[in-house]
């Protein structure tokens, strides 16, 4: 009986090392991907860059920055949409007695359709070549920033175990998060 116990203990040894074994290759994956998904966005800015200077000559990849611009210009649209959200005002119910006084009423200033500046956030009149607050020039393709760290480098062993990871899946070292 003692035999049996001590089998199904070893066989259940075996399967929790056989699961933290397969668990450490799933995020060397997991980590590969990451670097992978990294390098992609690496690639695409520096495409989006080069691309500032003109067509780059390779059709699907002109097409392809064309489509991004084209979704960027439709981002800023829709930013500039919530800039005049938010400054829109409730309705006045009545005109309020001047109080005495009080300098008279100005009459209401027309909306300015509005865009915002990506370096600062300001809300400048739509047809501004550059940004009133920095300067920043709208002609100029924006900048695609850089995408965050994907993983993090192990104090142990300096492998590059992925971000969300607690402990280093080449040496079992605990990761500070």
């Amino acid at each position: 009986m003692f035999d049996r116990f001590k089998q199904a203990a070893n066989e259940a040894k075996f399967k929790a090392e056989q699961l933290l074994r397969e668990q450490r290759v799933q995020n060397d994956i997991a980590g590969i991907n990451q670097q992978v998904s990294g390098t992609r966005d690496r690639i695409a800015a520096k495409v989006l860059e080069l691309r500032q200077n003109g067509p780059l000559g390779i059709p699907e990849i002109d097409e392809l920055c064309d489509s991004i611009e084209a979704l960027q210009a439709q981002i800023s649209q829709k930013e500039a949409q919530i800039s005049a959200i938010r400054a829109e005002q409730p309705p006045q119910t009545g005109t309020p007695a001047p109080q005495p006084g009080s300098p008279p009423p100005q009459p209401p200033v027309p909306e300015v359709e509005t865009k915002i500046c990506p370096n600062c956030q300001t809300a400048v009149p739509a047809p501004a070549m550059f940004c009133t607050s920095c300067g920043h020039n709208f002609q100029q393709a924006p900048a695609v920033p850089e995408p965050p760290k994907a993983t993090q480098t192990c104090p142990n062993c300096n492998f590059e175990a992925p971000t969300a990871s607690a402990f280093c899946p080449n040496c079992g070292q605990a990761l500070p998060h």
